[in-house]
């Protein structure tokens, strides 16, 4: 196939994405039972804004946190922006991606900012992945720029977070290694995959986690 055919079949992947795009929300896969086929949604992390699962009772202003992406056949590296679901977003974009700045080695909290100077040199955000995995609708978050080799893996890591000592379990992709084995060690954590599901209800900043299903 010449390189200008194949250019003309991306733009014509690219345009019939982009008409159709649609917006997706964080899920666990696996782990324990307060985790597992549950959505991540917006409550407070200690000193990072991280999405997370609680116990419920669910707070109706914790709202799922929905996300956007450019990915299409022909962009197998990918950024997801925060789609706000407040009446009054900040006027500029905001981005999910990983953190290194509690600096455990082979470790990255999942965070978003829409302060990308604030995030860090360490902040990883363009190269997310969508891997398909062959049931329909099911697609699982990984990370291109995540490190050279081993087996980078998601886990959830219980945290306590203010106010109120609320437990919140937070996404980290790591790669296990000698250099973490000991402060992973410490953690409270489940293996538990992170994918991504549609989101087939609009935003309603009024309703119960800002979708109306």
């Amino acid at each position: 196939m010449k390189l200008t055919s194949f250019a003309t079949l991306c733009l014509g992947a690219v345009q019939a994405q982009a008409a159709q795009r649609t917006d997706y929300f964080f899920r666990f896969a696996g782990g324990n039972d307060i985790i597992d086929g549950q959505r991540l949604r917006s409550n407070n992390s200690i000193d990072f804004y991280s999405p997370g699962v609680t116990q419920p009772p669910y707070n109706p202003q914790d709202h799922f946190m929905r996300l956007s992406t450019n990915a299409t056949a022909c962009t197998p590296s990918a950024i997801l922006t925060v789609v706000p679901t407040k009446p009054h977003p900040p006027p500029v974009p905001g981005y999910y991606g990983l953190s290194d700045l509690e600096g455990v080695p082979d470790a990255y909290r999942l965070v978003y900012t829409y302060r990308l100077d604030d995030a860090g040199a360490g902040f990883k955000y363009t190269e997310w992945q969508l891997a398909r995995t062959g049931e329909a609708g099911r697609v699982l978050l990984r990370y291109a720029g995540g490190g050279d080799g081993g087996e980078w893996a998601w886990i959830a890591r219980r945290e306590t977070s203010a106010p109120g000592d609320v437990e919140k379990w937070v996404p980290w992709y790591v790669k296990r290694s000698e250099a973490n084995a000991e402060t992973l060690g410490t953690w409270d954590i489940e293996d538990a995959d992170l994918e991504l599901v549609e989101a087939k209800g609009p935003v309603n900043s009024e309703a119960p986690g800002g979708i109306q299903e």
